[in-house]
């Protein structure tokens, strides 16, 4: 999997504390130290996380959850079908979203009722508009 750069600030006795740590073979390097900071503190809030993912004010018969913690896509195929069943759905992701090049923002308008993305949305510029302009007149 593809990863982000991210950078930190460090006081110098926190960085020599890590670069201790690595010397001493605890960790394979600083970022392998970091890695596992970031793992151990997130696992501490998987209760936020499927709060996230869950919310209870986004019920309603016409409207459908559609989440995940991960890497997923919204297709022309998924579209077609929410557009079949005339549901709009409520998309929550953790990680990364991709949205299809085929999909037209009037087709992301007649599908998706809300979108919150924590990490990476990949998608053409239009679909992000059609993205915002959702976000707004939902507010």
């Amino acid at each position: 999997m593809k990863t982000e750069k991210i950078s930190v600030n460090l006081s110098p006795v926190e960085l020599g504390q890590i670069d201790c740590l690595v010397e001493r073979g605890l960790f394979d390097s600083r970022s392998d130290f970091m890695r596992s900071a970031a793992r151990k503190s997130l696992d501490n809030y998987s209760d936020e996380f499927q709060k996230f993912l869950n919310p209870e004010h986004l019920s309603g018969e016409s409207t459908g959850l559609w989440f995940t913690i991960g890497i997923t896509a919204l297709s022309k195929n998924d579209v077609k079908n929410f557009i079949a069943s005339n549901k709009k759905i409520n998309i929550r992701v953790i990680g990364l979203l991709n949205i299809s090049n085929s999909i037209t923002p009037n087709e992301i308008k007649q599908v998706v009722k809300s979108c919150k993305v924590h990490g990476k949305l990949v998608a053409s510029k239009e679909a992000k508009e059609a993205l915002r302009e959702i976000e707004e007149t939902d507010e």
